[in-house]
């Protein structure tokens, strides 16, 4: 299907006009493409069927066609849309407030909250690591190779698919638990309530840092990457308007409190990661965000500040 979107854009703009409500008129982006994975986005039931209907119309002709079983609504953080319809006007599955799905390997579901793929992937780090039991616990096997054979195997399971999710301090208290039980088990420490023994001695005893550091870092790699694609670059003018400003959705403020949103949180983070430099690099608020766009342009630089201590070099 992805082969097909330049085709479907052309019929969509051509019977709708420049699509509403995306973060640019000029420029909309109403779809997502991974192989055969297409995630198409609008912000009204009207115009998603629009959508919907042009990718089935443009896909006949090549004897194509959609997986209606795995074709699915997700409405996030809004009430339920109304009925959206295939071209014979068969009605797509919504997923409900109790559903959820997955799309490469992130885990959605009606509330667009982080949690439910955290639990998940944690849930399944631990069964994996849990079936290494006699691998943690052979004596013959230095502590250093357990280590190793955790960082490569797990990590990845983990943070897989977060650097562009920004987790609350409950997530990020969830992650590093996660991963201080594991480290616990490998150098075979029982919990500090029982072994009087702090997570500050398990990390230095392994040699690690606490996994949302390592998230962190990740992170910020990825951020000077959108900073640098430059206003023309899809991933910069979603977060960036031409002004290099935070870009804000212009519909009504949602109930409850407000989200968190992941490019102010990477300027509060580099900011953070600026103070805790030796010697401190502080960086003014007023001009935090023009400091932190030049600092990204140096890419060496912003290699060697992204690493964690373990790992930096001087350039």
């Amino acid at each position: 299907m992805t082969v097909l979107r330049h085709d479907v854009e052309v019929s969509y703009r051509a019977e709708m006009g420049n699509a509403v409500h995306t973060h640019s008129a000029a420029d909309p982006l109403f779809d997502l493409e991974y192989a055969d994975d297409t995630v198409l986005m609008s912000r009204s039931s009207h115009s998603i069927t629009k959508l919907l209907q042009c990718l089935q119309k443009a896909a006949e002709p090549y004897g194509m066609a959609l997986n209606r079983a795995k074709t699915k609504l997700l409405v996030v953080s809004g009430p339920l849309a109304g009925v959206v319809t295939f071209t014979d006007n068969t009605p797509v599955h919504v997923v409900g407030d109790n559903e959820s799905l997955e799309y490469l390997g992130t885990v959605l579901n009606r509330k667009g909250s982080p949690q439910i793929t955290l639990t998940t992937r944690l849930a399944r780090a631990k069964q994996e690591f849990n079936k290494l039991a006699q691998f943690w616990s052979h004596a013959n096997i230095k502590t250093a190779l357990k280590v190793r054979v955790f960082k490569q195997f797990f990590y990845p399971v983990v943070l897989y698919g977060l650097t562009h999710v920004w987790l609350t301090d409950g997530l990020r208290n969830r992650l590093d638990a996660w991963h201080c039980r594991c480290l616990r088990r490998i150098v075979r420490v029982k919990v500090s309530m029982i072994s009087h023994v702090t997570n500050e001695v398990i990390y230095k005893k392994t040699d690690c840092q606490p996994i949302s550091k390592e998230l962190e870092s990740l992170q910020l790699k990825y951020y000077g990457h959108v900073v640098r694609a430059g206003i023309t670059d899809t991933i910069h003018n979603v977060t960036y308007n031409q002004s290099h400003n935070t870009r804000t959705l212009n519909a009504p403020k949602r109930v409850g409190r407000p989200c968190h949103k992941w490019a102010p949180g990477m300027e509060l983070t580099v900011s953070r990661w600026a103070s805790a430099q030796r010697p401190p690099l502080p960086i003014p608020v007023s001009q935090r965000q023009r400091v932190i766009f030049a600092k990204c342009e140096d890419r060496a630089g912003w290699r060697s500040f992204c690493a964690l201590p373990t790992r930096r070099r001087d350039p």
